[in-house]
């Protein structure tokens, strides 16, 4: 059993080395992040410069809570954001999906792997020079340093999620053959429903419950309220704890759909 989990450890590790060379190959498309996220992340300040005309508060946020919120969600984007479903959609039609699944390893941490490197790179070249700027020049406020346990995991936990519901989009190939379009609209719905563009509490108490159901919101609303002290100790572990239940369900699902989409693409020739 240890045995295994060493070789897992050498066979990801070696995976993520690929990913991350995979992005030194190409550092103009990590330039471009780091050039169109500040343009991005300073349209919505501004946008919420105007809304906060006084000195009032809105759904509980002051303009400088705002600023910060929207601030820090997108600086998280940078790091969750890897091409897993967009890739193996891709792999799917083409059918190079077969070299991979002929490996002794499962598909599933073949992608992981990648996408680990991939977020490494981005995390030092994009994810901590942006906040390292903004932290600077655009006046956030820091985290909570008694909550920074909380934060980091839950931030851990976001990735996670992401990873998996990006993979279970990316599965979806096996069954619609061409994903793009589906991918598109999830991938929107997940960043709505996340929180990412504005926080959860600005919709209607009934769309609030909604979103609550779903694990979207561990991904940014969550790890910016423990960000921003809108929560206690425990309240904040609780919702770590909640989003590894989350973590671990989608997982479990994922492995289930990745068994019966193999499935149909043996049935359907591929």
């Amino acid at each position: 059993m240890i045995r295994d989990g060493v070789h897992l450890f050498r066979f990801l590790l070696a995976i993520a080395r690929v990913g991350f060379a995979s992005y030194m190959a190409y550092p103009a498309g990590v330039l471009m992040v780091f050039v169109s996220y500040p343009i991005v992340i300073m349209m919505y300040r501004y946008v919420f410069g105007a809304l906060y005309s006084g000195d009032e508060e809105l759904a509980g946020y002051s303009l400088a809570t705002m600023l910060t919120y929207v601030t820090i969600s997108w600086i998280l984007n940078t790091f969750y954001m890897t091409p897993t479903g967009r890739r193996l959609g891709s792999q799917v039609r083409q059918g190079s999906v077969a070299m991979d699944l002929i490996k002794p390893v499962n598909l599933q941490a073949i992608y992981f792997g990648m996408s680990l490197g991939r977020t490494t790179f981005r995390l030092i070249f994009a994810t901590l020079p942006l906040l390292l700027v903004f932290s600077v020049l655009g006046g956030i406020q820091g985290p909570h340093p008694r909550l920074l346990p909380q934060f980091l995991l839950a931030v851990l936990n976001g990735y996670l999620l992401n990873f998996t519901l990006d993979y279970m989009i990316g599965l979806l190939a096996f069954f619609l053959e061409y994903n793009n379009g589906i991918r598109w609209g999830i991938r929107l719905v997940m960043n709505i429903t996340g929180g990412m563009v504005i926080p959860v509490n600005y919709f209607p108490p009934v769309l609030q419950k909604i979103f609550g159901l779903l694990p979207t919101q561990f991904m940014f609303f969550k790890p910016v309220q423990i960000y921003l002290g809108r929560v206690d100790s425990g309240e904040a572990w609780i919702s770590v704890g909640q989003g590894l239940i989350w973590v671990l369900g989608l997982f479990l699902a994922s492995q289930l759909m990745q068994r019966s989409g193999t499935r149909q693409l043996s049935i359907s020739g591929g």
